[in-house]
């Protein structure tokens, strides 16, 4: 958990490579896929199906073509049921823009908003493990507090920790004021209390008061972590 000092003037996800994996291998995974020109839905799904195994993927669970998607997933019922079943969305990141108005609002509020891949990337594994595997922190403009997930509970500790070390080194270089903007960092499960690790001093806010305001051009400064 981020609660940071100055809420930032807009919306953005800040995304998270870990170093240790927090999806177990049951995850189900969906990836919508750009039309290919004069194939159908299925050539299209099956032409992505063959370049994932050619370059050794094999934890994306299915793979749903634009053409499809607005195809067979018009229905509130079914946009409803494609949420339900699966863990991860990923999108082909020339058709990113495009979907929220097929999917539906209930994907962003059930932060299951699809994450924007490069299918034309040289690594292409990496380029889906990363984001797999990694994570993301949704940081609004209408709040000081945002919440990731960086590891579960049957992890070992040292795994934990380095997730908790690059995330928070992640975080603080991408939130605008970058880390003087960090007010606390706390650790929490679903069920525990949460458990500060980190806590500023007040000093960072009267700094923070005496540099340029968030919503003006220039105003983000790089700080250390």
């Amino acid at each position: 958990m981020v609660t940071v000092w100055k809420i930032p003037p807009q919306e953005q996800v800040i995304k998270i490579p870990l170093p240790h994996g927090i999806r177990p291998e049951t995850s189900e995974v969906c990836l919508f896929t750009k039309d290919e020109p004069e194939l159908s839905g299925e050539q299209t799904e099956n032409l992505y199906k063959k370049l994932l195994i050619q370059n050794g993927i094999t934890s994306i669970s299915q793979i749903i073509s634009y053409k499809t998607l607005k195809k067979e997933y018009k229905p509130f019922e079914a946009k409803r049921r494609l949420l339900n079943r699966f863990d991860l969305f990923l999108a082909d990141d020339r058709i990113r823009r495009l979907l929220p108005s097929h999917i539906g609002k209930h994907f962003y509020q059930s932060k299951k908003a699809p994450l924007s891949v490069n299918l034309k990337a040289k690594n292409l594994a990496k380029e889906l493990n990363k984001h797999i595997q990694g994570t993301i922190l949704p940081v609004t403009n209408k709040g000081c507090c945002y919440t990731a997930r960086v590891g579960h509970t049957g992890m070992k500790a040292d795994e934990l920790l380095e997730n908790v070390s690059v995330a928070a080194e992640v975080i603080s270089n991408k939130l605008p004021k970058n880390w003087k903007n960090i007010k606390v960092l706390h650790l929490k499960t679903l069920k525990s209390v949460a458990l500060p690790i980190f806590n500023s001093y007040i000093c960072n806010l009267d700094e923070l008061d005496k540099q340029p305001s968030l919503h003006q051009k220039g105003g983000q400064v790089k700080t250390s972590y």
